[in-house]
């Protein structure tokens, strides 16, 4: 029976559900609350399966549901949700698995049993699929949500200053309407995974205490299976060894930035990814870099330290295992503590706002090391340095390739990110480790991160707008790739920007052959260096308003891809070209961008 599990998106044929129908009738309460949990685990990061149950398991569930639910902008939050959902229903629990999105705020009074997933971006602000949520709670609508118990896991980057701040403000607002917090709101850096999984905990301990006893009893051993994961299944813990083939630089000697071509070999992986997926990818620090930090802080590098029951060198640790590329504000202020540095926790602490941000942001922990060394007598222990390090987490990429052209390989656009502090030039860890010291025949450790929320219209006919500032055009590369390949007649209309036009136009032969081909309608471009006068992306979508209002008229899905602020600035670009072509007011014109977001119809990929 289990053979006939799809694990592609094609549906089940009568012939598949009528064999599932006969193999169920057969399993015992234990059986089928494992298999639910398997399907769940399997498929809930895609299009959700509905199968029956035998009698007697329909009638050991309770009639209250648990939903799962969660606000996420790339992807992460979905996954562990998903993951929770299937726990929830091994132990027995009819769940709902669903985004904040599809959900009613005014269903909220509605629900009693919640598990909230929300991750914030940018300066604290929500993922797009938690704003309703967020604008009705905090106003006179609100209701009281007495019945309502509900814990919140916050993902987040504590190299923010408001780090998880939307979770927080979710609690908040919830606790305000009078819903109950059943376990303490659990806050996640990068690195999710155990502080995910002490919430997952709390989380089905609440759920066990809420069945009734006697539906508990005949749940017995069911409670305690876990999901069998796939063989073909990689992820940040277990990673696939991808196999580098080739790496092209693709911006000209001349220009301001350092971009390049990566393609990896998925051979034998089984790793099946689509246009508008990430993939995530393990990156070492750079050896000289560490020797440098061990060096400032008088550590052996071969000094030895136990962590997690493994023994590792200092050099070691901080090649493979401590973030020291990205600060953080606790990073900072345990440095200048255990080195006795009063002078930067001084600096530190009168830095507010955009100030402490900048600080953070340009510097790597070698800056630290070497701008405010450890003082006289204030020699720091490797214990201590392992602790005040955040893990070392993957870094994340939009995927440039389409499997339906490339086959087993996957295409990467990485930008190499730099950065002078202290007047001695740094690179970032990822494309550091990618660009530069890695040769074809290298292997590197990638897991997919799919991300639903940026994929094509299934509707072919849909016309799409792609707007993106430099490696941002990445994903578009594949999506061109796919509907070449498909055929198909999608209405494309391409706005990209980058500083110049002949060293920085990434692609730029294959975007011409689109062009030339048909698949591609129109590309506008905004070469800020180009001209005296800076021009963006938001400028040519001001310019082309008529052409804007009118493919918004016919279905189109606006896409976003580049850094936080450029997406800001291209809502707000959309917001005012319809304001003037419907002759709407301010608050007319937001209430249409924020329809159009409803609707799905603007989709990111921002970082």
């Amino acid at each position: 029976m289990f053979k006939a599990l799809r694990t592609d998106n094609s549906p089940f044929n009568p012939q598949q559900i009528e064999m599932l129908q006969s193999s169920l009738v057969n399993l015992d309460v234990a059986q089928s609350a494992w298999l639910s949990g398997y399907i769940a685990g399997r498929l809930s990061t895609d299009s959700a399966v509905n199968l029956p149950l035998p009698a007697a398991a329909v009638e050991s569930i309770p009639q209250q549901k648990f939903h799962v639910v969660y606000a996420s902008q790339t992807g992460t939050g979905e996954v562990i949700a998903g993951e929770l959902a299937a726990q929830l229903q091994q132990a027995g629990w009819a769940v709902e698995l669903q985004s904040m999105s599809s959900i009613r705020p005014a269903q909220l009074k509605k629900l009693q049993h919640v598990a909230l997933v929300v991750s914030t971006h940018g300066e604290g602000d929500p993922p797009d699929d938690a704003l309703d949520w967020f604008d009705y709670l905090q106003s006179p609508r609100a209701p009281k949500l007495e019945s309502l118990n509900f814990t919140v896991l916050a993902l987040g980057d504590r190299s923010y200053e408001k780090y998880c701040e939307a979770g927080r403000r979710l609690e908040q607002l919830l606790l305000a309407t009078g819903a109950k917090a059943y376990s303490t709101r659990i806050e996640c850096d990068l690195d999710y995974a155990g502080n995910a999984q002490q919430w997952s905990t709390e989380v089905l301990s609440y759920a066990r205490e809420q069945q009734p006893q006697d539906a508990a009893a005949k749940r017995g051993t069911a409670q305690h299976l876990s999901v069998v994961p796939s063989a073909e299944q990689w992820s940040r813990v277990k990673p696939f060894k991808a196999t580098l083939e080739r790496v092209q630089k693709i911006t000209a000697l001349e220009s301001e930035k350092d971009v390049y071509h990566l393609e990896l070999s998925l051979a034998d992986s089984g790793i099946a990814y689509q246009p508008g997926d990430s993939l995530g990818v393990w990156a070492n620090n750079h050896h000289d870099t560490v020797t440098q930090i061990l060096a400032g802080l008088s550590i052996a590098a071969d000094a030895e330290i136990e962590i997690d029951g493994h023994i590792h060198t200092a050099h070691e640790l901080l090649v493979r295992h401590r973030e020291i590329t990205r600060l953080s504000a606790d990073t900072i202020t345990a440095y200048a503590t255990a080195v006795g540095q009063g002078a930067l926790q001084q600096h530190f602490e009168a830095l507010a706002g955009s100030e402490r941000r900048d600080f953070i942001e340009a510097r790597q922990f070698i800056d630290l090391v070497e701008e405010f060394p450890p003082q006289e007598g204030a020699a720091i222990a490797l214990e201590t340095l392992a602790g005040l390090l955040r893990p070392l987490a993957p870094r994340s990429y939009s995927i440039a390739s389409s499997r339906a052209a490339v086959d087993d390989e996957v295409h990467l656009t990485v930008a190499t990110l730099f950065s002078d502090a202290i007047g001695t030039e740094r690179k970032g860890v990822a494309s550091n480790f990618l660009n530069y010291h890695l040769q074809a025949g290298d292997e590197v450790g990638v897991f997919l991160e799919p991300n639903k929320r940026f994929r094509l219209p299934e509707n072919r006919q849909t016309p799409v707008i792609l707007v993106a500032a430099g490696t941002g055009i990445a994903p578009y590369r594949a999506f061109l790739q796919q509907l070449e390949e498909e055929a198909a007649d999608t209405p494309v209309w391409l706005i990209f920007g980058n500083p110049h036009l002949r060293s920085d136009f990434l692609y730029q032969r294959e975007w011409l052959e689109w062009r030339g081909k048909g698949l591609l309608q129109h590309i506008d471009c905004a070469f800020s260096r180009d001209q005296a006068e800076k021009v963006y992306v938001q400028h040519i979508i001001r310019e082309q308003g008529e052409r804007l209002n009118q493919w918004l008229q016919d279905g189109a899905q606006i896409y976003l891809c580049g850094g936080l602020a450029m997406g800001k600035e291209v809502e707000l670009a959309v917001q005012d070209v319809l304001l003037e072509q419907r002759g709407l007011d301010a608050d007319g014109a937001a209430e249409e961008l924020a329809e159009l977001r409803r609707q799905g119809r603007i989709l990111k990929d921002l970082y």
